[in-house]
């Protein structure tokens, strides 16, 4: 083989041609890994001009249908032009791909909401690579709008968002729901749902003696992981978000909390402002009868917020869980150790580490 180290010109189509010095290469292996050595990293229009010695348009030079090579995967999701859509399909058209790329899933039934989000969305659709065979590939866009999908709830449960889900019925453990799979809905115009999964503790922030009340309800919860669960009536086994609705209200609690703290806090710190708070409606939660505390437990209405009312021992036969009550704060508890809340870097709120104490309104 001729002389190709890099600090030479690469060898161009007339060098190859060229009877004298022929042959170049032992054979067609040796030619096809120089050929990628040597024009490997340059774009297609530079190796063209190379090769062939000739001048390429600039219009040409920064077509990016011809200069970016691009290999894609199995498995992976893209994006790209959609090429043809009728009753056979959809074929794609992407820069640097030159094999076919098709998706064989049928659309018929609502080909309008296809061309219509088409339209807002510069004629592109998502597909995950499916299988490549005979200079095709195979994709689906109902898979990658599905995991588009997966991938909003899982940043929903890292930064703790909530979603809306359906409670369909209550059985042994908890709810099942189901929640739309918006990025589905908004590409077909059709609603497709995916299985929500409630433990029956943390429809509440407390304690739920109702459970039957909340079937057919719409409410909002933290998704908090992807899991599979067992219908023990059919033996079922369904791949299910599991959610908490208590997470929510602790949310909506200690942002309550915060506030309330503060104008506590502000009456503190001032000896001439006075600060007397507000009576709140709560409900007992529950009875504490220990050596280091004796009281009720109480949750204020509406405000997410459990604190303790110490009381005597004697009077703890007055209350029982349910009982309604209107308090007081009359101070806060805070952790040992511990910063009354805790925020991140941007100064957003993390964790409440302080607990309200009650008395009678």
């Amino acid at each position: 083989m001729a002389n190709t180290n890099k600090n030479t010109r690469p060898l161009t189509f007339a060098d190859m041609n060229d009877e004298s010095n022929f042959p170049f290469f032992k054979d067609n292996l040796e030619r096809i890994k120089y050929m990628k050595k040597a024009y490997g990293n340059m774009s297609l229009s530079k190796a063209f001009s190379i090769f062939y010695d000739i001048d390429i348009a600039p219009e040409i030079k920064s077509n990016k249908y011809i200069n970016n090579v691009q290999d894609i995967e199995v498995g992976k999701i893209y994006s790209a032009v959609v090429k043809s859509f009728d009753k056979n399909g959809i074929e794609f058209d992407m820069p640097g791909v030159k094999d076919e790329i098709i998706s064989k899933e049928n659309f018929n039934d609502c080909a309008d909401a296809i061309n219509n989000y088409l339209l807002n969305h510069n004629n592109k659709l998502l597909f995950e690579v499916r299988e490549h065979n005979n200079n095709r590939y195979v994709v689906s866009v109902m898979q990658a709008y599905y995991k588009k999908w997966v991938q909003n709830i899982n940043a929903a449960i890292q930064h703790e968002q909530g979603i809306n889900v359906h409670i369909d019925s209550l059985v042994r453990g908890g709810y099942i729901c189901h929640t739309n799979i918006t990025t589905l809905r908004n590409l077909t115009g059709k609603n497709f749902t995916h299985a929500v999964f409630i433990p029956g503790s943390h429809i509440v922030l407390n304690i739920e003696h109702d459970f039957d009340k909340w079937i057919g309800q719409d409410v909002t919860i933290i998704p908090q992981k992807f899991g599979e669960f067992r219908d023990v009536k059919t033996g079922m086994i369904e791949n299910s978000l599991v959610g908490s609705r208590k997470k929510v209200l602790q949310i909506l609690g200690m942002n309550n909390i915060h506030e309330i703290y503060n104008k506590w806090l502000l009456g503190e710190t001032y000896d001439n402002v006075t600060y007397e708070s507000e009576s709140y409606d709560g409900i007992v939660t529950g009875i504490i009868n220990s050596n280091n505390k004796t009281g009720i437990f109480v949750e204020l209405v509406d405000q997410y917020i459990t604190g303790l009312m110490p009381i005597d021992a004697i009077d703890l036969l007055d209350y029982k869980p349910g009982d309604l009550i209107r308090v007081r704060i009359k101070e806060f508890e805070v952790q040992e150790g511990k910063d009354p809340f805790t925020y991140n870097k941007k100064g957003q709120l993390l964790k409440s580490n302080v607990r309200p104490v009650f008395d009678l309104a």
